[in-house]
């Protein structure tokens, strides 16, 4: 009894200097100015950056990218240890997780600016109908919208209070929003800026014309819904019947991936398998 826990006191010290051995390497390598490592990992903070500045995390990217290295140097000491497949697995997915879900919450924070737009481009009408000054009515309606259109109004208004003249705090946030609707909206306040005209007319033209793109986007999501969820049941049935064929008899597909023109049958059809799901979620990808 003794002896095994030992044994396993010695192996989680084992991978405990490993760990430190490789995060040592990591920022040895990190630290000299111009290694390849260094202008990698230089690259990847500023893109982890661009998405936290957008999303006003409460961690700074330099901090997330730091906790992602730690994480993936403990699982892949652990999993020499070890030995086991699941922990090589988690050790793939902290390498790319923290980006794929920053680029989510980026997308999720668009759709929510996208779907607030119309309501605040009433306001903004209304405002100005009581204030000929954009720049006032702008600011009346910072607290009259949810998160995140506040936030990022906010931000305009700040921004043009610190000495930004005004459109090109308005391009600034189309600019960084990076939405086509948004942009789109914001170049047209711009331009019905410059060149005068009835703007609140404009702006409640402007929020039915979004109202019903967002309709009609509605109805497509709808019409659309049944042939992606086929289209998911499709491309998942086949792996469990091959599973499941291959559980129950395991020289099922001997023929198919022990000779050449088994294999060769075998990547024609996985070929055409993707090809088709390709295919599908093109045909399916109705842009209005």
């Amino acid at each position: 009894m003794n002896d095994f826990l030992a044994s396993r006191a010695a192996g989680w010290v084992g991978i405990l200097m490993m760990s430190l051995g490789l995060g040592a390497a990591v920022i040895a390598a990190t630290a000299t100015p111009r290694s390849p490592l260094r202008e990698a990992w230089t690259k990847y903070v500023a893109e982890l950056n661009e998405e936290v500045r957008f999303l006003l995390g409460p961690r700074s990217a330099e901090e997330i990218a730091r906790l992602q290295i730690l994480a993936i140097v403990a699982l892949l000491g652990l999993w020499a240890f070890t030995g086991q497949m699941l922990i090589l697995v988690l050790a793939l997915v902290a390498i790319v997780y923290p980006k794929m879900n920053l680029k989510h919450q980026r997308t999720k924070k668009i759709e929510r600016l996208e779907m607030q737009l119309d309501g605040w481009l009433l306001m903004l009408a209304n405002a100005l109908k009581a204030t000929p000054a954009i720049g006032e009515a702008l600011n009346s309606t910072v607290n009259l919208v949810q998160k995140p259109m506040r936030d990022e109004l906010d931000l305009l208004v700040k921004e043009n209070q610190l000495g930004t003249p005004l459109d090109q705090a308005i391009l600034n946030a189309s600019e960084r929003i990076g939405s086509p609707i948004v942009s789109g909206a914001m170049a047209m306040l711009v331009v019905a800026r410059q060149t005068g005209g009835d703007l609140p007319s404009i702006l409640e033209t402007s929020a039915a014309s979004l109202r019903e793109m967002a309709r009609l986007e509605g109805v497509v999501r709808t019409k659309t819904a049944e042939g992606k969820g086929q289209v998911v049941v499709l491309g998942v049935l086949p792996w469990g019947l091959v599973a499941l064929l291959a559980w129950m008899d395991p020289n099922w597909f001997a023929s198919l991936t022990e000779n050449f023109l088994g294999n060769i049958i075998l990547t024609m059809a996985t070929a055409c398998y993707l090809t088709a799901l390709v295919w599908a979620n093109n045909i399916l990808a109705v842009d209005i």
